[in-house]
């Protein structure tokens, strides 16, 4: 029978493998929060910080009732896997208490760089994965090979990059009769999550992720953003479509959530 101290350590051996190849150990992100919160419960029962495991357990519960993967799922549907995602949350909490080693740390300098105007270069903008890491670098951790983490020497929080390769049916091969799905090797970027007072403040979609999240007419019903011009566009396609009925007793044309 092993030893509580053997037991730690396996747990702690199997940690970087936990957080950088989440599918491995789980197929949804309800699933991987279970995993991950027992083990961190468990590294924290073993170590006597129960202090430090009431903190995380605040961040973790700001996600909501529904759990970590809760908001993922209400953005992007229920069929899309979170398993990511949750995983990167569940990261920085490991590291947090010291569990987690990572490769690279960014000073002040490189956060300010990275934090400064993103909103203004993410939101509403396609941008490729290749394009943030030659901008600001190797990330600190990349989880699943698409959710890339960078994390400030301070702890103040971390930041992610979620990028996405939508398999849909892939691509039609003409005289074969059939889809096949090819995989990119430069993913777009869906979304951005920054250090925020709540999980919604913290969020920027790119252009990417505002259709995936509402489909191409996402900007009909998202006119806040929208110069005068583009504004007065939208609202007369939006009486276009309530005058007819095919539409307007239809689904919101704005978009589906997917």
């Amino acid at each position: 029978m092993r030893s509580a101290a053997e037991v730690r350590q396996r747990w702690l051996d199997q940690l970087p493998r936990l957080v950088t190849r989440p599918g491995m150990w789980a197929t949804t992100g309800h699933a991987f929060d279970m995993l991950a919160r027992g083990l961190l419960e468990d590294l924290c029962f073993l170590d006597e910080r129960e202090p430090d495991q009431d903190a995380v357990h605040a961040v973790l519960n700001s996600y909501g009732k529904l759990g970590v993967a809760g908001p993922f799922i209400a953005m992007f549907g229920k069929d899309r896997s979170c398993v990511a995602e949750v995983a990167s949350v569940f990261a920085e909490q490991f590291h947090r208490l010291g569990y987690l080693q990572l490769g690279r740390l960014l000073d002040a300098d490189g956060w300010n760089h990275l934090t400064g105007g993103l909103r203004q270069r993410f939101d509403g903008q396609d941008v490729p994965r290749s394009e943030v890491e030659a901008s600001y670098g190797p990330p600190s951790l990349i989880v699943d090979k698409r959710v890339l983490c960078y994390a400030p020497a301070d702890a103040s929080g971390w930041l992610f990059f979620d990028c996405f390769q939508d398999h849909g049916p892939g691509e039609y091969v003409p005289g074969a009769g059939r889809y096949e799905w090819r995989s990119n090797d430069d993913p777009l970027v869906r979304t951005v999550r920054r250090p925020a007072a709540d999980f919604e403040a913290g969020l920027i979609l790119t252009l990417y992720g505002k259709v995936m999240r509402w489909g191409p007419g996402w900007w009909l019903n998202q006119t806040e953003t929208l110069p005068d011009d583009e504004q007065a566009i939208a609202a007369q396609l939006r009486a276009v479509e309530a005058s007819d009925p095919s539409q307007s007793l239809g689904a919101q044309r704005g978009g589906p959530r997917r």
